[in-house]
């Protein structure tokens, strides 16, 4: 009696010369056949596409999910390579180089702002001392200097809030933040050189027996602005010790450090400090100098020089270094 015919699906022994060769198990598939037919031909593979974890039927696993060319990675651009080295901290290594200079230019200006218009720009001791004697009417001339001062007074305090709080909103320490810093300096004197230059402020020194010239409150307010930026400065780059705009406590400090006489490369922050009071020094000299020898405006343009290349240099500071831990790379 006849058999029927066995289901494909089932697996049959075969043994002997008419054995077929052992099914490929290259590709980890169980492959049967119909006996009826005999073994079947070369795998199409093909027919097994490859799904997430295997290509062509293989099992081998990819991690990375799709593979990735390099044609893939966008190119650095030159757009992308200004954002990087503008949103970097800079090296604040050296950069009281920069606060020294800065000491200069507060000589400059108060030189000129209290040799002209009778009132300090920078230094607001002075200021507050005209506040103070002017609340008992003295002195009788020039008449309302207790008002400029106040003026003065006012608006470097607010800029000292104003060039913290968009200091820390924006990362203090980041060249963005003090290119756009120094810019506003520089466009402060810039301004109050022009005020002067074109004559809508007296180019004149004030005479103390005459009115007020309230006109004179505009540089003024613009260079007491900008000084606020420089000590605000000091203390965004760390060094404490040049605050540019006062020489009462840095002499105080210099006078009372322990290592006064200690070797040159061995104290740098007495040599910072005697930096600083020798600047501002020389620039107030300056300004006296210059005010003899050409126009009022000259001294704000030397100092408004000085601070366009500072400006122009943060451009070009090298920044920090970028830290690495240890098994993860550059952070």
């Amino acid at each position: 009696m006849q058999q029927p015919p066995r289901a494909s699906t089932e697996i049959e022994t075969i043994t002997g010369e008419n054995a077929p060769a052992a099914p490929n198990t290259s590709n980890n598939r169980l492959t049967y056949w119909d006996t009826s037919t005999g073994p079947p031909g070369p795998q199409d593979d093909s027919k097994y596409p490859g799904g997430l974890w295997s290509v062509g039927g293989s099992t081998t696993v990819s991690l990375a999910g799709n593979p990735t060319t390099l044609s893939d990675e966008e190119p650095s651009t030159w757009q992308a390579s200004l954002s990087r080295h503008m949103k970097c901290n800079v090296n604040t290594h050296r950069t009281d180089i920069f606060l020294v200079m800065c000491g200069f230019v507060s000589g400059l200006i108060d030189g000129l702002s209290f040799n002209a218009w009778g009132s300090f720009s920078s230094m607001q001791t002075g200021n507050t001392v005209f506040i103070a004697l002017g609340a008992s009417g003295q002195p009788a001339y020039p008449a309302y200097l207790w008002a400029k001062s106040l003026i003065a007074l006012t608006v470097f305090l607010i800029g000292n809030v104003a060039f913290i709080r968009i200091g820390r909103a924006l990362g203090a320490k980041r060249r963005s933040s003090l290119v756009l810093s120094f810019g506003v300096q520089t466009a402060c004197i810039l301004v109050a050189a022009l005020l002067v230059q074109l004559e809508i402020v007296d180019p004149r020194p004030e005479d103390p027996r005459a009115p007020i010239q309230w006109m004179q409150v505009l540089p003024i307010s613009l260079l007491a602005f900008q000084a606020a930026g420089q000590i605000t400065a000091s203390r965004i780059l760390e060094y404490d010790e040049l605050p540019t705009v006062v020489l009462t406590t840095l002499l105080c400090d210099l006078l009372v450090d322990p290592n006064l006489s200690a070797p040159l490369k061995a104290n740098g922050k007495r040599n910072r400090r005697i930096g600083g009071f020798l600047s501002l020094f020389l620039g107030a000299m300056t300004a006296g100098g210059l005010s003899k020898v050409s126009e009022m405006a000259a001294s704000l343009w030397f100092a408004m020089g000085i601070k366009l290349v500072i400006t122009v240099s943060w451009f070009v500071w090298k920044g920090e270094r970028s830290k690495k831990v240890e098994g993860i790379g550059s952070v």
